[in-house]
């Protein structure tokens, strides 16, 4: 499909740039963006508006109200980075518009959620009133810098605490006093008032869709599809929330699943999402469907064929931040360690489309021998074989940026895997003609899933 002039293939894999988030390897995954040019862009509004504080926000994000264009901001950016020497001295970059990537903003709502509640003192009767306006914002913020695709904003939800939510007693009690339904469906409403106020809007918008239970998530579809009837108002598509987690969602995503003859392991995190694609499938026509936080490699084949048009995982790249200096030292000592390693991704499709004879997963990078050959992507194209990216690891006490950019070389050839993955299933109708042409144990396995849902 075409979006402002872009091409966005179906399926795609969005990258997840978390500059903002977080510093070192993020900076650098914008400096070196023309090794996944043609990947789609998620960034996350929480992170690139520097209205909301937080541990690592860059000044940089203080210069977007000069950008009318987003890629413009993120060519800034880039040029800011590298200016400032954040760029490999054996690495000649090329030239790169962040204009040809088709961008998508979400608003990382969980992090707003709790900036919110501490503003108001925790009342519920303004945080509703308060979270509306910053809903409105959000969606300002998106038309000003002519974002291509935006998520609806809604409560959102968070997998991992990494800011000790679940020991502020505080926040966790007005968590347990509030109506999640009750503040998406506020959120949602709020949403078609602004598009009609705002007719010509230019994002494309997806109505974010959520529940508990199958059952509650054919209901909130059906929910939307009423509130579009009685305004006019039609969303470009539809946002999946709240199933990228296998661990925190209710037993009946997974009823008559019977996971015997390939086990749980690397299965089980596909049933909910592949579930609620089907449903939102099944009841939305042919409009587009964006799975949020479930591009997993193992995911990508059953949402494509349960119906997801696209999906974004920040995985790929933040495996290489497991790696910690120690590792750097022993990365060429193959026996099993306990040191935080970079994990590279091993399996997969080559880029002429044959397949790999390794398993899918991620392995710490002492243990990919050195002599085993590279997929064909920009990025393995550029690092030549496994033994020169290990040579740039180990140099980190010597040369920072070589190191960052051996971890560049890793996380990049992760993304670049799960796009290719989207191209080649592109061009299958089932996963039964996939997995013929493909097999392997994981797509096998997924096969089986799948003739089960």
């Amino acid at each position: 499909m075409r979006i402002h002039g872009k091409e966005l293939p179906v399926p795609s894999f969005f990258q997840v740039y978390n500059f903002g988030g977080g510093n070192g390897d993020k900076d650098r995954e914008i400096v070196y963006a023309e090794l996944t040019s043609d990947t789609p862009a998620l960034v996350n509004y929480y992170y690139i508006n520097n209205r909301y504080p937080h541990l690592f926000q860059s000044k940089l994000f203080d210069q977007v109200q000069r950008f009318s264009r987003v890629g413009d901001l993120y060519n800034y950016i880039r040029g800011e980075l590298i200016e400032k020497g954040e760029i490999y001295s054996g690495y000649t970059g090329l030239e790169y518009d962040f204009n040809d990537k088709v961008f998508l903003l979400d608003s990382g709502a969980f992090s707003i959620v709790k900036y919110v509640a501490e503003r108001v003192g925790y009342d519920v009767d303004r945080f509703k009133t308060e979270i509306v306006r910053h809903a409105t914002e959000y969606y300002d913020f998106a038309q000003a810098l002519h974002f291509d695709i935006v998520v609806g904003f809604d409560m959102g939800g968070k997998y991992t605490e990494k800011d000790g939510e679940g020991e502020n007693t505080v926040l966790q009690r007005f968590l347990s006093e509030i109506d999640p339904a009750e503040i998406n469906g506020l959120l949602l409403e709020k949403t078609v008032e602004y598009l009609l106020e705002h007719p010509g809007y230019y994002p494309c918008v997806l109505a974010t869709v959520h529940g508990n239970t199958p059952q509650e998530y054919r209901a909130n579809v059906q929910s939307i599809l009423r509130l579009e009837n009685a305004h006019g108002v039609r969303f470009w598509g539809f946002a999946l929330g709240g199933i990228a987690s296998y661990k925190q969602v209710d037993p009946s995503w997974y009823n008559d699943v019977n996971f015997n003859g390939g086990g749980k392991r690397g299965f089980i995190e596909t049933i909910t999402p592949a579930r609620a694609c089907k449903i939102v499938r099944s009841m939305v026509g042919d409009r587009p469907i964006h799975a949020l936080g479930c591009g997993g490699y193992n995911n990508i084949a059953l949402n494509f064929f349960n119906g997801a048009t696209s999906f974004d995982a920040a995985t790929p790249v933040r495996r290489v931040g497991d790696g910690n200096l120690a590792s750097t030292r022993i990365v060429f000592d193959p026996t099993p360690s306990q040191e935080g390693f970079s994990k590279y991704f091993m399996g997969g499709i080559n880029m002429d489309g044959s397949m790999r004879e390794e398993d899918c997963a991620y392995v710490k990078l002492n243990q990919v021998p050195d002599t085993m050959p590279l997929c064909g992507c920009p990025a393995c194209s550029i690092a030549g074989s496994v033994h020169h990216i290990k040579e740039l690891y180990a140099m980190k006490e010597t040369d920072g940026e070589a190191n960052y950019f051996s971890r560049q070389l890793i996380g990049l050839h992760a993304v670049m895997q799960h796009r290719h993955l989207c191209r080649v299933v592109s061009s299958y109708d089932s996963m039964g003609d996939f997995c013929r042409d493909y097999p392997s144990r994981l797509n096998e396995g997924l096969n089986r899933i799948q003739r089960q849902l």
